[in-house]
């Protein structure tokens, strides 16, 4: 496999060598810098780099991990990063641990250099080397791309990659599976939430809120991963005969340069600003104040297709970047709860699962299958699908997280899964249990504790949580209540059982501790 990266971007030959699971060497030249990347069944197991700066002893010595005579004693051993390594933690300067994370994370700079590459020649030879995965790294390549394609600088790269803004986009067949080795930011999820079936790339750029240059990189990096393809024009389908990550890049021309909408910002000229500020403000009471048919100006039959128009035209006019040259902290401020809560409406009402029960609690009408509108909302229809998969996504890579105490993190992660499936107790749960580690949020996830069990009021877990959440801001009685009410539900519950022994012991204590107080004023 070789390829001129002036007729096709170095992507493409990454993809092919994941998907294919190959192992053997990619070589990439421009002028007099080669660089090698080596891959083990489609995983890249190494990099290296002809380029002095690049070397893996100049990387930790500009880290400050090691001094210039270290290093000089260290390179004794020999050229290579292995032989390099060895030395080092024969001079017991690192632990084989910690320098493993240093040769990852110097594979990792020198693939997203690459990607930067608008020149440049590539050849790939299949061989498998019983060396190369020595240095026990094993790094996915569509990570390594959708990174690399974050920290991209050459816009006609990105603007190689999308084709334009006019080509219509589609979610491949197993974009779950492709998202979750790329484990997307949560901005970047919601981007791809909007795609669901088709969209033209020109609409996305509109409404998303990251602003032009980082849509556009995002939008590309779904389509360099596989996450999205092109669709034909004209198309009902998918194209079916070519693999979602060649048929992405399947030019043997490089397009030519098309700038893309300047976003939600192009409109702005001439306008007043004080007619801007009136029409922002009563949006934003509307917003706190009407049902999501009336903020997204439809009626309660609108079909599917009149409300995601309507969307799209509300959320490129209230878009939170359209007015930023105003200066305006209070207008940008508006202009972000609008945009978000025009989110939550669309999210909400394009669903018929979400929409019926949102109407039902609204109307206070009955479901079709005559269910009480406090409970959950039935199984989507399979047109739902890419919606589910994308909340249990970010729901994933929320735990993860939170796994990792990265709390931040994880509640944006679990607050995308919330906003596209709002009736689904667990997220609620785990947005909660989130918020909790902040005494500031305490208020929000209380509301969503309590909403996790009214959606499903025999889980004790929801309970327990918040149980822990009262006793942790001083409400004891409440607190106790919670975990009474979770042995009720399941009296084996363990968290619940030892949260409330817990807690009658303390109070045993204190007024043991009383009683003997009194005595001794007694004798007294």
């Amino acid at each position: 496999m070789t390829g001129n990266l002036s007729q096709q971007l170095i992507s493409e030959p990454l993809n092919a060598i994941y998907l294919k699971s190959q192992s053997g060497s990619l070589v990439v030249r421009r002028e007099n810098v080669s660089k090698t990347l080596k891959f083990e069944l489609g995983f890249c197991v190494d990099a290296l780099s002809s380029d002095p700066g690049e070397a893996f002893g100049e990387r930790l010595l500009r880290m400050g991990k090691v001094s210039p005579d270290q290093l000089d004693a260290a390179s004794k051993f020999g050229p290579s990063a292995e032989a390099l390594c060895q030395a080092l933690i024969a001079m017991k300067l690192f632990e084989p641990g910690e320098l493993a994370e240093f040769r990852a994370f110097h594979v990792q700079e020198i693939v997203y250099s690459l990607l930067n590459w608008a020149s440049g020649t590539f050849e790939f030879k299949s061989a498998s080397d019983p060396l190369a995965g020595k240095a026990g790294l094993k790094l996915s390549v569509p990570g390594l791309i959708f990174e690399g394609i974050r920290r991209i600088t050459n816009p006609e790269i990105i603007h190689k990659g999308l084709k334009g803004t006019d080509r219509v986009i589609c979610l491949a067949p197993q974009f779950e599976s492709r998202a979750a080795d790329v484990f997307l930011k949560p901005e970047e999820a919601f981007v791809l939430s909007r795609i669901e079936s088709s969209a033209r790339i020109s609409e996305i750029l509109q409404i998303s809120p990251l602003g032009l240059e980082m849509t556009q990189k995002t939008l590309y990096g779904f389509l360099a991963t596989g996450i999205v393809e092109f669709l034909q024009e004209n198309a009902t389908k998918r194209e079916p005969t070519t693999p979602a990550a060649t048929r992405a890049y399947r030019s043997s021309s490089a397009p030519s340069y098309q700038a893309a909408p300047a976003s939600a910002q192009e409109d702005t000229q001439g306008e007043d600003l004080e007619s801007v500020r009136s029409d922002v403000f009563l949006t934003l009471d509307k917003a706190k104040t009407s049902n999501y048919y009336e903020l997204l100006s439809v009626s309660t039959t609108a079909s599917a297709d009149e409300i995601k128009k309507s969307y799209y035209a509300l959320a490129k006019k209230y878009h939170p970047d359209r007015y930023h040259q105003s200066g305006s902290v209070d207008l940008k401020n508006a202009l972000d709860i609008i945009f978000s809560t025009l989110a939550q409406a669309y999210d909400t009402l394009k669903v018929p699962a979400t929409r019926t029960s949102y109407d039902a609690k609204v109307f206070r009408l009955e479901s079709p299958s005559g269910a009480s509108p406090d409970k959950p909302a039935p199984p989507a229809s399979p047109s739902h699908a890419p919606q589910q998969k994308l909340a249990e996504l970010n729901y994933r890579q929320g735990r993860g997280q939170y796994d990792q105490q990265d709390y931040w993190s994880a509640i944006q992660a679990f607050r995308q899964s919330v906003r596209m499936e709002p009736e689904n107790p667990r997220y609620r749960y785990w947005l909660a249990m989130s918020l909790s580690k902040n005494a500031k949020w305490r208020r929000e996830a209380e509301e969503h504790f309590l909403k996790a069990i009214d959606l499903e009021q025999f889980n004790a877990d929801y309970y327990v949580g918040l149980g822990v959440l009262y006793r942790e801001a001083g409400m004891q009685k409440r607190a106790e209540n919670q975990f009474k009410q979770a042995l009720q539900v399941n009296p084996g519950n363990r968290a619940a059982q030892e949260a409330l022994d817990a807690m009658l012991a303390a109070v045993e204590k204190k007024n043991t501790g009383l009683g003997a107080l009194k005595g001794l004023f007694k004798k007294k």
